[in-house]
């Protein structure tokens, strides 16, 4: 017999899939290429170290970026975040704003198989639900076409998301393996449409394609953890490595041409594209190095190749430049005192971190860049659980080289409740 032991979670989880249901990243023009801007799978805590944590073993938080370390949770653990964002967009005759807020993540983990004489977790695994990617601009221009001048509206929304299961298995003391089977599904709504500005045109009408790709599909992402320890066993080396398969998806792609009038009534509509296809989502290479003492403080580094292969076309009419792309991090954290009873700064967690981007897609015909600096706190409450908060500034794009740059600031909230869920009773 087992007693499902639940915490106050469900008001938490309620509000935060309420507020996704409504939220929706801020807008980017960069997210107009390729399969839209990559959220990553980073959590709160590993935000506040820019990243950094494919091989950071963390007894108190769950590890969504490497599998293999689920074994480090004891106990039962509940994650779940937002993020808000506002961006400053320039280029050389424009400049626009933008903010808004989205769900970041929700994910629960537990040990599923123990050593009896140690007590050391075997098997462990985690669910978890969270955006992949996201698609959100609205482009206005003009052009001259025969000595008229044309104006033209781009606009897309949408994105996709992930369902996953991650499995970690210890293989011996040090070495661990792990898998994450990730379920992507949901589509992005685009409209392309075009008006030309003839004074001499008594009716306007305003040519538009409509066009709704929906994407679903399996992807996977085995993963390792090696661990070294040295000194007294107080410190340790830590290496993991994950390799997200490149995946083929199907795709369905609808496209509907329409003509509207100047209030946006649809006089008449046509199908023109309903059919299916299959699409490829790139293959990520992240191997990561830290060194540190558990639950004291952690140095780690990571880094990220990712591989189009040529396949990384624009979801649509359009197709993109490609390039291999690359992310590389650096971060730390540090607990002065994770059981101090005089202090409570003492219990605090503290992080900071930084990272360099290369994107897989070429902007203007030149490579887009990213570079960011990141900080956090983690807050205990109640026994083990925490209140996370992590902030990352930036820069995106280069005005000269890509023709638009984009100025961030990124918070991010999260909360997270470890306890014991599944407690097997000792009497009847």
């Amino acid at each position: 017999m087992f007693r499902f032991n639940l915490p106050l979670l469900l008001p938490v989880f309620v509000s935060l899939a309420c507020f996704s249901a409504y939220g929706q990243a801020a807008r980017s023009p960069f997210s107009a290429f390729g399969h839209g801007d990559y959220f990553g799978e980073n959590l709160v805590n590993n935000q506040g170290m820019a990243g950094v944590g494919v091989s950071n073993p963390q007894t108190w938080y769950l590890n969504n970026q490497n599998p293999a370390l689920l074994i480090f949770n004891r106990i039962t653990v509940f994650q779940a975040g937002i993020i808000a964002e506002n961006k400053r967009i320039y280029s050389d005759t424009i400049k626009g704003k933008s903010r808004n807020a989205n769900l970041n993540y929700l994910v629960i983990g537990f040990p599923l198989m123990r050593k009896k004489t140690t007590g050391e977790v075997r098997w462990a695994t985690a669910i978890g639900l969270m955006p992949y990617s996201f698609v959100n601009y609205n482009y206005q221009y003009s052009d001259s076409v025969n000595g008229l001048e044309v104006r033209y509206f781009d606009k897309a929304e949408g994105g996709f998301n992930q369902f996953y299961w991650s499995n970690g298995i210890r293989v011996t003391r040090d070495l661990s393996v792990g898998l994450k089977t990730s379920v992507l599904f949901s589509s992005i709504i685009s409209d392309y449409s075009n008006i030309l500005n003839d004074p001499n045109q008594n009716i306007k009408y305003v040519p538009n394609v409509h066009e709704l790709q929906s994407v679903r599909g399996v992807k996977f992402t085995p993963a390792l953890s090696y661990r070294v320890d040295s000194i007294a066993n107080k410190y340790a080396f830590n290496f993991g490595a994950t390799y997200e398969l490149k995946a083929k998806l199907s795709s369905r792609l609808e496209q509907v041409l329409e003509r509207k009038n100047l209030t946006g009534d649809i006089l008449q509509s046509d199908t023109i594209t309903n059919n299916s296809e299959r699409i490829y989502f790139p293959e990520r290479i992240t191997a990561g190095v830290s060194f540190g003492r558990l639950d004291k403080w952690t140095l780690g580094s990571d880094f990220t190749l990712t591989r189009p292969a040529g396949s990384l076309a624009k979801l649509g009419i359009d197709k993109v430049q490609v390039q291999n792309g690359w992310r590389l991090s650096f971060g730390g954290e540090i607990t002065p005192d994770v059981r101090s009873l005089s202090s409570y700064l003492k219990r605090v967690t503290y992080r900071a971190g930084a990272s360099a981007e290369q994107s897989t897609y070429l902007v203007n015909g030149n490579t887009l860049k990213d570079f960011g600096i990141n900080f956090g706190l983690s807050f205990p409450v109640n026994r083990f659980s925490s209140l996370d908060v992590a902030f990352r500034t930036g820069k995106r794009g280069d005005k000269v080289l890509n023709g638009i740059e984009e100025n961030y600031f990124k918070i991010y909230f999260g909360v997270t409740f470890n306890d014991q869920w599944f407690i097997k009773r000792r009497f009847d």
